[in-house]
């Protein structure tokens, strides 16, 4: 029996991604744009003649190592580039406080503000990882049924059980005490620079909508990357994945003027798989 098609609103990443896997399980996608580029939030448009920019999306991730792979990015072109350092603090003085992904190197620059701040800082990257690499797992799991899960639904969440108790007691009451915790308390915990703490509060709010630094639970804090030649062209590589499918699997889109038919905007112009 055939599979139904599914409509997809949108032609940003999350809906490339969504049509590409869709195609790959034999469903047949149509996905339906507005406007005449595709990429939604990740869009690099030109601001001044010859000078291009990421206009929108801020940065490009977190993206899921196995999304890179299932869909072949790299392949395609995509190139990831990890800046360095990941983020630089400006200070009122004219001093600079950067952040690097080498632990010791940044707590070299911290120490220039604070000698306790730098002694504290390996402790509190050590500490995140571990949390994180607990509530990483969680987010691709399928969310087990509530009313009758199934022996692989018991068996993933015994296994993420397992994973929080390793976390051991200290851990374990940290992960569950940072959740819902506002992202500048968080900070002030830790760290005595104002600077420092700006820094790695902003981090934590980056991507998340009308969400500042002292909302509950915008303690979440996330790694950023850049692509190169801007986020539309990383854009680009997933149409490119999400046209070809699964070996051209057959995925639809439809973009330009819209019109509107019983409450749904449809696109004229086509692009197949």
């Amino acid at each position: 029996m055939a599979k139904p098609a599914v409509v997809i609103i949108g032609a940003g990443h999350n809906g490339l991604i969504t049509a590409f896997y869709l195609a790959k399980a034999g469903y047949k996608p149509i996905v339906l744009e507005r406007r005449e580029t595709v990429g939604g939030a990740a869009i690099t448009e030109e601001f001044h003649p010859g000078f291009k920019c990421s206009t929108l999306a801020h940065a490009m991730g977190p993206l899921a190592p196995e999304l890179m792979r299932g869909m072949k990015l790299k392949r395609h072109g995509l190139e990831w580039i990890q800046a360095e350092p990941a983020v630089t603090a400006l200070h009122p003085d004219g001093r600079c406080l950067p952040l690097y992904a080498d632990t010791t190197k940044s707590a070299q620059a911290i120490a220039k503000f604070s000698e306790k701040d730098a002694r504290r800082y390996p402790e509190f990257q050590r500490t995140l990882h571990q949390v994180a690499g607990v509530l990483a797992r969680t987010l691709t799991m399928t969310p087990p049924e509530i009313d009758s899960p199934s022996t692989g639904d018991i068996f993933k969440l015994l296994g993420t059980g397992r994973a929080f108790r390793k976390l051991g007691k200290k851990g374990m009451f940290r992960l569950l005490r940072w959740g819902p915790m506002a992202a500048a308390d968080l900070v002030a915990e830790w760290f005595e620079t104002e600077l420092l703490r700006a820094v790695i509060a902003a981090r934590g709010i980056f991507g998340t909508a009308m969400v500042g630094g002292q909302q509950r639970g915008a303690a979440y804090s996330s790694r950023v990357g850049s692509a190169s030649g801007g986020l539309c062209l990383g854009a680009q590589r997933w149409h490119r994945r999400a046209d070809a499918g699964h070996g051209g699997s057959g995925d639809e889109g439809r973009r330009g003027d819209p019109h509107q038919r019983d409450g749904v905007t449809y696109c004229g112009e086509r692009w197949r798989g």
